[in-house]
């Protein structure tokens, strides 16, 4: 179990890097009408979180100080995912959702196992 998370921890990592850092710096070819309506800082600042987040799934198993950190990362990442998949089911519709839902569904997973593991 624990090398299933550690490589459901890393694509995680790697998925959200890569997609908080597109984010962040693609934001106008990333921008759809109904973007108009939100600030491009907010966008920023939420594609920088899911980049610090997504370190904070890794990092723990570097440094033993901070434990409950890829709980937190996790959670925060299924909220991220979850939040984008209803502007998106709002604003765009259905297809296409299943590229957030994989992820939030692996967030929660990593999150359970993580807080399962500890406690146990």
């Amino acid at each position: 179990m624990n090398i299933l998370l550690w490589i459901l921890r890393i694509l995680l990592a790697f998925w959200n890097l890569v997609g908080g850092s597109y984010t962040a710096f693609h934001y106008e070819q990333l921008k759809a009408p109904w973007l108009n309506d939100s600030p491009p800082v907010l966008w920023i600042v939420i594609s920088l979180l899911q980049i610090l987040f997504a370190l904070g799934l890794v990092m723990p198993g570097t440094d033993k100080r901070w434990p409950k950190l890829t709980f937190i990362s996790a959670v925060y990442l299924v909220l991220n995912s979850l939040l984008g998949l209803a502007l998106f089911a709002q604003y765009a519709g259905f297809p296409g959702m299943l590229w957030g839902v994989v992820p939030a569904l692996l967030s929660a997973f990593v999150a359970y196992g993580g807080r399962v593991r500890k406690t146990s």
